[in-house]
């Protein structure tokens, strides 16, 4: 009776699956995940909707209660005068970490009007 015998290259593939399934098992232990910043941004609008629903749809310019850089200057909670753009976000400006540059410059929304439809509001 003969004995089996597993090729050579069938050892090859299980041997990189193994090492494949071992760096995925890695990167979820260290938190990697390609889709954390689009989940956080949208987590963040919807946060900031829900507290200018709260207020009855009024200000837009209160500062996002986050720690999130809305206007992309790098700088948390600035403040500054917002000016709504057709170009997204324009960050030399300083507008401030607020629901109307996160509308403007992560949604492309150009108007408080816009904005405040993107969060439900009429």
């Amino acid at each position: 009776m003969k004995g089996v015998e597993l090729p050579i290259n069938i050892l090859v593939v299980v041997a990189i699956a193994v090492i494949v399934l071992l760096a995925l098992v890695a990167l979820y232990f260290i938190g990697f995940s390609p889709f954390s910043t689009s989940i956080s941004i949208e987590g963040v609008k919807n946060a900031a909707c829900s507290e200018l629903v709260r207020r009855g749809c009024a200000d837009l310019t209160n500062t996002i209660g986050v720690n999130f850089d809305a206007d992309g200057d790098g700088d948390t909670g600035a403040t500054g005068t917002w000016v709504w753009r057709t170009s997204v976000c324009n960050v030399a400006v300083g507008a401030g970490d607020n629901l109307a540059s996160l509308c403007n410059c992560s949604y492309s929304r150009t108007s408080e009007a816009d904005c405040k439809r993107l969060c439900g509001c009429p």
